[in-house]
């Protein structure tokens, strides 16, 4: 769980609630089935769940691109050290 989640965690439920949507919705996670009309309440967990998603998924994303990055740097340095002996 990460920083913001657990120090959102420690608010009032109602407040709890308000910022994990609009951290949700910063995020970019449809909210689309977290609420339920016959309790009129939030599914909190729920809302939690999508956002450690997300979070990862982002966290995922950006590896990707790290990894890419690296890979492309050992083709460039393999090619330097061909060109060394030809």
């Amino acid at each position: 769980m990460s920083k913001k989640i657990k120090e959102t965690m420690k608010k009032d439920n109602k407040e709890r609630i308000l910022k994990l949507k609009e951290y949700a919705k910063k995020l970019g996670c449809s909210l689309v089935g977290v609420y339920d009309k016959r309790s009129d309440k939030f599914h909190e967990d729920e809302i939690v769940a999508r956002i450690i998603n997300t979070e990862r998924s982002l966290r995922e994303e950006n590896l990707w691109t790290i990894t890419l990055m690296s890979a492309i740097t050992s083709v460039c340095q393999c090619i330097s050290g061909l060109n060394r002996y030809y």
